[in-house]
């Protein structure tokens, strides 16, 4: 009998040297954890490095998907779930920022009725990651608890799974960069026979952030006002 399988997202641009040895090795190490078989569908946002996916090109294991411009990740997960066909698709970043067994459970809550599970990072993740993004982190939190009352704080981690009807949710989404993810679960709370499932993750001890723009975070300001009050 064939093992079940699972559809991981990934969206790059303009990876670093190596980045697709991290790739394999966090692919086997998750279809160890899980027992599944693993489904990379990997989604280039307009990278200008076309020889990065050299490799990746022919492989025949792999579903590959290029974005002709460099358009965010909202744009990009959402290519890459139009080609995501399993009973389980979980999305994440290239490096596989999150432990395995963080991953495994976002899985196993969708294989135990969850219809879309949500990574929730802990304290102890703030911690780790550097005092600008901590403060960015804790201010959005701190206006969607206090001001608009929201029911999931913690929106903005890069690590969620759903069924295929949560994934008919996220493809009604239409922010093209980082607050995807918070338009998403705004929908999806919306739909109040939806089981979301909020499910605890550690961040790997070495991995490295990168930084944030000015340019960057006045458009998402823009579409934080676009979700909420447009």
């Amino acid at each position: 009998m064939s093992k079940s399988h699972l559809d991981l997202v990934l969206p790059v641009y303009n990876p670093q040297s190596g980045w697709f040895s991290v790739v394999k090795s966090g692919l086997k190490q998750l279809e160890q954890a899980t027992a599944k078989s693993v489904r990379l569908i990997i989604v280039d946002d307009g990278s200008p490095k076309a020889a990065a996916f050299d490799e990746l090109v022919k492989s025949d294991t792999i579903l590959f998907v290029k974005s002709a411009q460099n358009k965010g990740k909202g744009a990009a997960l959402r290519l890459g779930f139009a080609k995501a066909t399993a009973d389980i698709v979980l999305f994440t970043d290239v490096d596989f920022p999150y432990e395995i067994d963080s991953m495994k459970r976002m899985a196993d809550a969708i294989e135990n009725g969850a219809d879309v599970s949500l990574g929730y990072r802990e304290d102890d993740y703030y911690a780790s990651v550097p005092w600008f993004r901590k403060l960015l982190s804790e201010a959005f939190r701190f206006v969607l608890k206090s001001i608009l009352k929201f029911p999931i704080t913690d929106t903005q981690c890069g690590l969620k799974g759903m069924n295929q009807r949560g994934k008919e949710v996220f493809m009604q989404t239409t922010i093209d960069r980082f607050l995807v993810d918070m338009e998403f679960i705004k929908r999806a709370t919306k739909n109040r026979d939806m089981k979301i499932e909020p499910v605890v993750v550690q961040l790997r001890k070495d991995v490295e952030f990168s930084s944030m723009g000015v340019g960057v975070l006045l458009t998402e300001l823009m579409n934080f006002w676009k979700i909420f009050f447009v």
